[in-house]
């Protein structure tokens, strides 16, 4: 095959696949926007989630003591966290919804049993005001005023900051995150 062809074989391929991507991502629904938000890091450093924007993301709400659920969690963040390495414009975001224990050192503790904290896998702890906005008003996820209360599910966001999946991380629905991570690789590719 002469290289004229190849290039073309090759241009028309990655074409099929921009344009099959773009259709993904646009026929995914579109819950609204995340509103700019500031919270601390595991490491005790401010976050802005302007750093955010032009990402794809993925959005979880766990706690250290959690007992069950946010192990599992996590564990599956760090699975999609290997499946995504070295993506620049795709980040993992968990954050805690226990503000009152889960101080900087203890969430970075507990990221560090699971592969965390990365560059691309950010935890996040703050004021039990701030992670009520986020996790109650904004994901509809969960709830930290007067108890602790999450959801199990992983939250998609694309890179204009708007919420556009949310998917199972119970064994029962084994076809949720190979979906999620189709759908965050489509997202991922959108041209701004």
């Amino acid at each position: 095959m002469n290289t004229r062809l190849k290039i073309l074989l090759s241009s028309l391929t990655a074409s099929l696949l921009f344009v099959s991507c773009d259709r993904r991502a646009s026929s995914l629904p579109d819950y609204g926007p995340v509103p700019n938000f500031s919270m601390t890091d595991a490491a005790g450093h401010p976050f802005n989630s302007r750093a955010l924007s032009g990402k794809a993301w993925v959005a979880d709400f766990i706690y250290t003591n959690c007992p069950a659920a946010c192990p599992m969690m996590t564990a599956k963040m760090h699975g999609v966290e290997k499946k995504i390495h070295g993506q620049e414009n795709i980040r993992l975001v968990s954050i805690s919804v226990d503000p009152e224990r889960d101080t900087p050192p203890v969430l970075h503790a507990f990221a560090e049993r699971y592969g965390g904290p990365t560059k691309q896998w950010i935890f996040l702890t703050g004021t039990p005001a701030s992670i009520h906005q986020v996790a109650y008003n904004t994901f509809h996820v969960g709830d930290v005023i007067n108890k602790i209360n999450h959801s199990t599910k992983f939250v998609l966001v694309d890179k204009h900051q708007h919420i556009r999946g949310y998917y199972s991380t119970l064994d029962a629905n084994e076809d949720d995150l190979p979906k999620m991570l189709k759908d965050l690789s489509a997202l991922s590719r959108v041209s701004e």
